[in-house]
């Protein structure tokens, strides 16, 4: 029952997480081992549901393990998600086809560097969260450690859509 004076509102909201990603740092241990004097090509996928990814364009990156990324997600979020989850992605190059996204050791083609994962429903539940996410992922010997770091700001909007 809706009291005498009060309006109804016929509205649908929806929410958007916006993904800012700054900066990319990461230790590859294989080029430790292997030196590689080509070009890699770098990217972020984040999703809040597996059936649902998202991801930036590549950057190309010459013998470095830190680099500018300075891309932004918009994530639909249909559901109250609990993490946003974070995979950088590798591939190299090869010299005769330079523009190729594959890694000849692998059937995808892309190696992942390392996975992380952001909690939605504390820092950001009120709106925004800015900081770095540790990146995990397994050395030669299958043991999980830090590989590296990503540079991010979270910002949560609600949207009316009539």
């Amino acid at each position: 029952m809706i009291r005498e004076g009060k309006r109804t509102m016929n509205h649908n909201i929806e929410t958007k997480l916006i993904v800012k990603i700054f900066r990319a740092a990461i230790i590859d241990d294989t080029t430790l081992l292997k030196p590689y004097n080509g070009s890699s090509y770098y990217r972020v996928v984040a999703y809040t549901d597996t059936e649902d990814q998202y991801a930036t364009g590549k950057v190309e990156v010459l013998k470095r393990n830190y680099w500018e990324f300075n891309q932004e997600l918009v994530i639909s979020l249909d559901f109250p998600a609990e993490y946003l989850y974070i995979e950088l992605l590798r591939s190299g190059s090869s010299f005769k086809d330079p523009g190729t996204w594959r890694d000849p050791g692998t059937s995808s083609g892309m190696v992942v560097m390392g996975q992380g994962k952001v909690r939605l429903s504390g820092p950001t539940k009120h709106g925004k969260f800015s900081g770095a996410v540790g990146l995990f992922g397994l050395n030669s010997d299958r043991c999980v450690l830090e590989k590296g770091t990503l540079e991010l700001s979270l910002e949560l909007r609600k949207i009316v859509v009539s």
